[in-house]
């Protein structure tokens, strides 16, 4: 009776040893598709999606009614054409430490109009509301889509 208790206890460790796996695995993947941006960094992040990658910047933020605008820099670096950009853009304030407030997150879906040209940079303006410009501690981008692409004659 011992040694099938302990059999049954080493095939639930390693089941959960196989699921904690999986799970940081799937964590790691996850982070591929998610462009992480604060304001006043200089550099660019890159967000993973079905074409490939898309690099993001922010250009520039503005107070805009009752929470900011933000120019983000769309960086395309495939050689066609991007139309119909889907993205969910989350945003909010960071704590003491730097780290994202997930109690002050908020969230939309955005569809651009602006086509991305191939090897070029498209700035577009987002609208986050909530928030002014001076408690803007980060913006996400995530789960990128598209409606099409367009190759060049």
């Amino acid at each position: 009776m011992k040694e099938e208790l302990r059999a049954v206890k080493d095939q639930l460790s390693k089941l959960q040893e196989k699921q904690q796996q999986d799970d940081l695995n799937n964590l790691v993947k996850d982070l591929d598709g998610i462009a992480y941006l604060q304001p006043g960094d200089s550099g660019y992040s890159v967000v993973r999606y079905d074409l490939g990658t898309l690099t993001i910047q922010i250009a520039d933020i503005a107070p805009y009614a009752n929470g900011s605008k933000v120019a983000l820099k769309l960086g395309n670096p495939l050689y066609s054409t991007v139309e119909g950009l889907k993205a969910k853009i989350e945003w909010g304030r960071v704590d003491e430490n730097g780290f994202p407030d997930n109690e002050s997150v908020k969230s939309k879906e955005v569809t651009l109009n602006e086509s991305l040209r191939p090897g070029a940079w498209t700035t577009v303006p987002i609208f986050l509301d909530g928030i002014p410009p001076t408690d803007l501690g980060f913006v996400r981008i995530r789960d990128v889509s598209h409606t099409g692409i367009r190759l060049n004659r």
